[in-house]
């Protein structure tokens, strides 16, 4: 049977009906004008947060990931509408039993070193993506075999049925990268160096000037795909720039009045409050996209939130309400929803399970926090300071955990750094960071079993409902354990929820760009006018 119409897999279409094939859905606005393109010069983006690595596959990191994704490329993707379609792919045919998938490539997909895509390099990536990626760990434990058929060609063999395989090797977050063999073989379960970043994206590492920019140059030898309509991360690419710079500015006043005096031509990270007054400036244009939720996550590995009744009296502490008009301001920018999915997410998303999220109770919070083992000693909130609504989570977070009895100290961090110190438990007790939008139950990063993402979080119902996901056959299978997975949630609290979020970026009007989810920048251009 041939899979190259996909009928379950994500498609997530704002404000357009649900389409679920890989041969078309709907259209999506654009910001570009009917300019004719221009090629040459260098796109200037005020970067918000330094990634702590370009490896597209190593890590979730969204600063990792809307650069990564210019230099690399995966089998299937998700198209503007959020389908899955092919990109480095011809397509897929999964045997009766649905053990058995082969897998055929494009020919002649060079990559930036001057090789040439076979299916050596994309087993090698296979190998490589079900070590280092979270998705990829997941997905790994479905995998009896890979092996090679001929050069275009390879076979996936299953332990047992996976309806999830295509959908996790097109995960945008942790993704399956595909990467010579011989850098995939070298590389192992380390992140890329900067000699290995090398990838068939249209875009090519060019250098790293820690703390300043990240360059990048066009691919001249780029193999793009050739269908216009698709958009999103496959279909047609063009690099029109010469050169991308990633500008490092981690001060918002700076990228945004950067953008308006012509510094940069593209601004990431501007305080949602600002949207009202910008959006009709004839300098600059905003860019909105959803991007997932906060969130604030304690260290369960140790005291005192191992003890479930320690985590009850946070939650009943929390008034997500108060903390989201806070932070965000404009309701515009964010959700109180309390589901692991967006709504717009139809094939992904039921409130049913939820009605754990708004549970602010001040009085209840006290009792809870009495009958737990805390000891009052002061507990250490970790966040970055890049980024302007985790530093106002913080601060609102810590005056309401006061409120009923514990005891703050609020520790911020660059981004780089905040990474590094999120990784020991030794280091914080509850971290604040933002999720970007997922697209299927293993790739929710907060949920990862047994690391520091999901503040060491070890629960046997989690992992028996991700085995149920990856078997459910059916729309109705699917939400009975997404409803489950909600329930989980509430009642384990391995993290809180505090609001979905849309992200503001601002671009300059002479700059032609097609928003998406995150930004990339082939098929973009700029006009000098």
């Amino acid at each position: 049977m041939n899979h190259l119409r996909m009928n379950r897999f994500i498609c997530l279409i704002i404000g357009l009906t649900l389409v679920f094939t890989l041969v078309g859905c709907g259209s999506q606005a654009s910001d570009q004008t009917d300019s004719a393109p221009t090629k040459g010069g260098t796109l200037k983006v005020a970067y918000a947060s330094e990634p702590d690595t370009l490896d597209w596959s190593f890590t979730s990191a969204t600063a990792t990931r809307d650069i990564g994704w210019n230099i690399f490329e995966t089998l299937f993707a998700l198209d503007k509408n959020y389908t899955i379609k092919p990109l480095l792919a011809t397509g897929y045919k999964v045997s009766s039993d649905k053990k058995t998938y082969t897998i055929t490539l494009r020919k002649h997909v060079p990559f930036q070193d001057g090789s040439v895509m076979s299916a050596d390099d994309v087993i090698a990536s296979l190998d490589r993506w079900r070590k280092v990626s979270s998705v990829g760990q997941i997905t790994n434990s479905y995998i009896k075999k890979v092996s090679k058929l001929n050069d275009q060609t390879l076979r996936v063999d299953l332990k047992t049925p996976y309806s999830s395989f295509i959908e996790s090797m097109s995960a945008p977050k942790s993704a399956l990268a595909i990467i010579p063999e011989k850098i995939a073989k070298q590389a192992l379960d380390q992140p890329l160096n900067t000699k290995q970043l090398i990838g068939t994206g249209p875009y090519q590492f060019a250098k790293w000037d820690k703390g300043q920019k990240i360059e990048l140059k066009r691919f001249k030898k780029y193999a793009s795909r050739k269908e216009t309509n698709w958009g999103g991360l496959t279909g047609k690419k063009t690099a029109y720039f010469d050169k991308i710079d990633y500008l490092i500015v981690k001060d918002t006043t700076v990228r945004q009045n950067g953008l308006k005096t012509g510094l940069y031509d593209y601004a990431q990270g501007i305080p949602s409050d600002l949207y009202d007054t910008l959006k009709n400036s004839k300098q600059v244009a905003p860019v909105t996209y959803i991007n997932g939720y906060s969130t604030l996550t304690p260290d369960k590995s140790e005291p005192p939130f191992n003890d479930l009744k320690a985590r009850q009296a946070l939650n009943a502490a929390l008034n997500k309400k108060a903390i989201a008009q806070a932070t965000y301001g404009n309701q515009k920018f964010y959700q109180l929803d309390g589901a692991l999915f967006d709504p717009s997410q139809k094939q992904l998303y039921t409130k049913e399970g939820t009605a754990g999220y708004l549970a602010y109770n001040k009085a209840k919070a006290k009792r809870l926090l009495k009958e737990s083992s805390y000891d009052g000693k002061p507990l250490t909130i970790i966040y970055s300071n890049d980024n302007d609504n985790y530093k106002r989570i913080a601060e609102i977070v810590k005056q309401q955990m006061e409120e009923v009895g514990f005891k703050v100290n609020l520790v911020p961090y660059e981004w780089t750094t905040f990474l590094a110190k999120w990784k020991d438990p030794k280091n914080w007790d509850l971290e604040v960071v933002g999720w970007s939008t997922r697209f299927s139950p293993s790739e929710l990063g907060m949920l990862v079993l047994n690391s520091n993402n999901s503040g060491w979080y070890e629960s046997q119902k989690w992992s028996s409902l991700l085995t149920q996901w990856g078997k459910a056959d059916t729309d109705v299978q699917r939400k009975a354990v997404l409803k489950q997975m909600n329930e989980t949630v509430y009642s384990e609290l391995p993290f809180y929820k505090i609001a979905n979020e849309s992200s503001f970026d601002l671009r300059s009007t002479k700059l032609h760009y097609d928003s998406w989810l995150g930004e990339r920048f082939w098929n973009t251009w700029k006009t000098s006018e």
